[in-house]
């Protein structure tokens, strides 16, 4: 004898009515638009037990409120709980969209959070406000900023094909580790994409976080500390990848200013993209021990600004057309800036020490890169022990400028092949041991200043060109 094969039962949907509706087990929450207020922050939709699974697919939660300065309230709230699923759907109108405090192994993919609560803009194309500027610096600020994805306290948490444009902010993690927040679309913010305070071992990768930006103009340059990615307060050892940072005010902003906010060290940030930024397409400030690596930073005004930073890999990145800089450090010092590409800028690197009493500039090694179409291509800046090395300086005004204090920098195996001006502008250094386009060595010279010394001379064919 046979028997006919059974649907599963399943439980039926839920309609919520009111904000603080608690949910646990399977949750279907049946398709629809809702308009739901949370005046008093509890949230619509509150899941009540560990492992709850709620399934918003096809339903569009809403606050009702039309100014977004004023959303209060959360869409999806999970507190101490372990492994809660959320799944699809469409939250809009609220300070968060959906918070989650605390636990493990949280799961939040295919929901569309975009237009969560943002603070009104009173800079216009004509005119700066400086009340517009963020306030990178203390927690308590940013957590009234409100964000389409909040992670506070959790471990292992998951965040993927998220859309959460059109507010202020996109996703935010607080004291969030191992997280791993893939192939979301949080641009088109007036303040960061991504923000990070004191989390880390996390995994952003492939995230397209371009046009999140503010205070900004064809009139007038601020950026007010909008980012595409931000990182603050010891958020260490964080993988940044293949991500989508252009045409934000910052594409890549990581700040430790003292001392107001803690250094993040040991952060990978590779292959992303932040063209066009406003500001600068990679900052990293204050910290030490960052890698940044076959990153592209075109068309800002500085590729790389890492002021007041230490112990840091700038590799393989491609700096094409920065309006002031590729790469400027300033009171830096033991970085390593290797095998970059450097086109057309007023100056290619600059590494600096503008403050008396400040942290020296010392000990870089400037290695390998590619510099050309510059005004000046590598200048050092009471900087001392520097490495200058294999570097091919093409089509610059002046090649490689050093002040007094950098007297004792190891200047050899650089091509310098062309300069419209001197190829080294020293008042004295020993530059013996490179490779010059000049036709003789009394050519070569002749682009030098008195100062500098370039015995053993060798002719750039020697190097192959």
């Amino acid at each position: 004898m046979t028997f006919p094969l059974l649907a599963p039962a399943t439980a039926p949907c839920i309609r919520p009515t009111r904000a603080g509706t608690q949910v646990q087990g399977e949750v279907q929450v049946c398709p629809g638009r809702y308009r739901i207020p949370d005046p008093r922050a509890q949230g619509v939709i509150v899941a009540a037990s560990s492992g709850t699974r709620i399934d918003l697919t096809g339903v569009t939660l809403q606050s009702g409120d039309t100014a977004p300065e004023r959303f209060t309230g959360r869409g999806v709230v999970v507190s101490n709980l372990d492994n809660v699923t959320i799944i699809g759907g469409t939250i809009r109108g609220y300070q968060y969209g959906v918070r989650i405090e605390g636990g493990r192994g949280h799961r939040i993919s295919g929901v569309d959070v975009s237009g969560s609560r943002a603070t009104r803009l009173r800079s216009t194309p004509e005119r700066y406000d400086e009340r517009d500027w963020l306030d990178i610096f203390h927690p308590d600020t940013f957590e009234q900023y409100g964000s389409g994805i909040y992670l506070r306290g959790t471990d292992g948490a998951s965040v993927t094909n998220v859309v959460s444009r059109g507010a202020q902010n996109g996703i935010g993690l607080f004291a969030a580790r191992a997280s791993y927040i893939a192939d979301n679309d949080v641009s088109g913010n007036s303040g960061w994409g991504i923000h990070l305070w004191r989390s880390s071992q996390n995994i952003i990768v492939r995230n397209r976080a371009h046009h999140n930006v503010r205070c900004e103009s064809e009139r007038y340059r601020r950026g007010c500390d909008s980012a595409g990615i931000l990182l603050r307060e010891q958020s260490d050892s964080n993988t940044i990848a293949h991500n989508d940072l252009s045409r934000s005010g910052d594409g890549f902003f990581l700040s430790g200013h003292r001392p107001l906010v803690k250094p993040s060290i040991g952060n990978l940030v590779l292959r992303n993209d932040a063209t066009g930024a406003w500001h600068n397409a990679f900052e990293s400030t204050f910290s030490w021990g960052n890698t940044f690596i076959d990153n592209r930073a075109d068309s800002s005004d500085y590729g790389f600004w890492l002021g007041y930073s230490s112990g840091n890999l700038v590799r393989g990145n491609t700096i094409v057309g920065s309006r002031t800089a590729g790469i400027a450090i300033e009171h830096g010092s033991d970085n390593t800036l290797a095998a970059n590409v450097i086109i057309g800028a007023p100056t290619g690197i600059r590494l600096f020490a503008p403050t008396a009493g400040a942290e020296p500039s010392r000990g870089y090694a400037v290695d390998d890169n590619v510099l050309a179409r510059l005004e000046r291509a590598v200048v050092l800046e009471s900087t001392t022990r520097a490495r200058i090395r294999g570097n091919l300086f093409d089509g610059v005004r002046d090649g490689l400028i050093v002040d007094s204090m950098g007297r004792d920098a190891a200047v050899t195996g650089n091509v310098f092949l062309r300069a419209s001006g001197r190829f080294i502008d020293a008042a004295a250094l020993d530059a013996g041991g490179n490779y010059w386009g000049a036709a003789s060595e009394a050519d070569a010279r002749a682009q030098v200043a008195p100062g500098v010394t370039i015995a053993p001379w060798r002719p750039a064919r020697a190097a192959g060109y």
